[in-house]
């Protein structure tokens, strides 16, 4: 053995062929699932890359409009709240735009068309919310919507009358 040299560890191509076997296996599950998405899950506008859960979230590169109960400064989303029969919440839209900047570009943003809101309360009863011009930092509106008081616990939807509409449930109840 040769001065300041580690010894040299002895290995079979016996040891080395599971670890190779293991690592390569990983590789191809981590490509598999990068593909992975739900697309029985989607709303609002469409990417070829996105994927939504029923509240408006995406993976893709420019947010397509969506709709939520935060304001345009608050999170992207949060728990889904509970509203009790006779109350209301507020619901937010936001970026109601044809305007994509996803590489970097400045474009102005330009809002969509009026967006038609409707409410569909637990029990299937549907109410009309009304129309909202898009406008804002984030070409979003807002809208209180009164849950009657007679209204059943269960779920209710909010969703807009786009090409590929945008839904925001939440639950009513106690």
């Amino acid at each position: 053995m040769e001065r300041d040299r580690a010894p040299t560890r002895q290995t079979s191509m016996v040891d080395v062929l599971p670890r190779v076997r293991l690592l390569g296996a990983s590789g191809l599950l981590l490509l598999l699932c990068s593909a992975c998405g739900d697309p029985s899950r989607t709303t609002g506008a469409p990417s070829a890359n996105a994927t939504r859960d029923p509240n408006g979230t995406s993976s893709a590169s420019c947010v397509g409009p969506y709709l939520n109960d935060q304001p345009p400064s608050g999170p992207f989303r949060g728990p889904v709240p509970t509203v009790s029969p006779g109350s209301s919440i507020t619901i937010y839209g936001h970026w109601y735009t044809s305007t994509c900047n996803d590489t970097g570009g400045i474009d102005p943003l330009k809002p969509l068309p009026t967006v038609h809101l409707t409410l569909t309360l637990p029990g299937g009863d549907v109410h009309e919310l009304g129309q909202f011009d898009p406008g804002g930092k984030d070409m979003g509106f807002s809208t209180q919507v009164q849950v009657p008081a007679a209204t059943q616990a269960g779920i209710a939807t909010v969703h807009d009358d786009q090409q590929y509409p945008a839904a925001y449930r939440f639950k009513v109840g106690q």
